[in-house]
């Protein structure tokens, strides 16, 4: 029974967290104001991540820093690529994980676009057995100084509220000819953003009206106000309907 102990104490004492729970999506709009929190992934109480519109509008972690320093911005933050189902992941710095971005210039801090990343959260410390790993995928980054951004990550598991209990958001009708309204009273706030990014429309209200834009797909970014998250929903606009 010792030498059970013994073989199992070590793995137990190098674990790290992993973050399997449902994925949402952070989109940053062109020229958002980064010192707000409405433009900040405030993914735990130390790392929130934006991008700042100085230093060729690098990720910062604005909780703990107000402007990129090379080499280690976003703080408290690794990267690696690959998936948190991966055993031999190698971490590094925002600017040199990837082995391509690091030669200086313009994107010279823009991340792999639609590929797999693990962002490791070190919670300050250097033991392994605080670490959280997140999966996640940037799917844009506004070019220069805009700051506009978009991933997909995964979230804590244990901040799903309640399992069965939680609320399914989404948005009705769609497609849509104008207005566009969610299914729970809880979403207080929605920004609409085109394909690119850019930010077009914000609505204090739990519908917004498209009539005005031209066909094509949106981003909606619903805000929730029982969890104090985001959640992401895509419209299509026709005219037609």
């Amino acid at each position: 029974m010792k030498y059970i102990l013994l073989i199992i104490a070590p793995l137990l004492c190098y674990s790290q967290t992993i973050w399997s729970g449902s994925e949402i999506t952070f989109t940053k709009a062109n020229n958002a104001d980064y010192t707000l929190e409405d433009h900040q992934d405030r993914i735990t109480d130390d790392v929130w991540l934006t991008r700042n519109e100085i230093w060729g509008g690098a990720l910062i972690n604005f909780k703990q820093e107000s402007q990129y320093v090379r080499g280690s911005s976003p703080l408290g933050t690794l990267w690696a690529l690959g998936s948190t189902s991966d055993m031999n992941l190698s971490f590094d710095n925002f600017r040199d994980f990837d082995g391509s971005s690091g030669g200086g210039g313009s994107g010279s801090n823009s991340p792999p676009m639609n590929q797999a990343l693990v962002l490791k959260i070190t919670n300050g410390t250097t033991s392994e057995s605080d670490d959280i790993h997140i999966d996640i995928i940037f799917t844009y980054w506004g070019s220069g100084k805009s700051g506009a951004f978009t991933y997909t990550r995964s979230t804590n598991p244990n901040l799903n509220v309640e399992g069965a209990q939680s609320k399914h958001i989404f948005v009705y009708p769609n497609p849509t000819s104008g207005v566009v309204e969610a299914n729970q009273e809880i979403i207080s706030q929605i920004s609409v953003y085109d394909i690119k990014g850019q930010q077009i429309m914000i609505s204090n209200a739990s519908s917004v009206d498209l009539s005005a834009f031209k066909n094509g797909i949106y981003i909606l970014n619903l805000y929730r106000s029982d969890t104090k998250n985001w959640v992401t929903r895509h419209i299509i606009k026709n005219h037609k309907i």
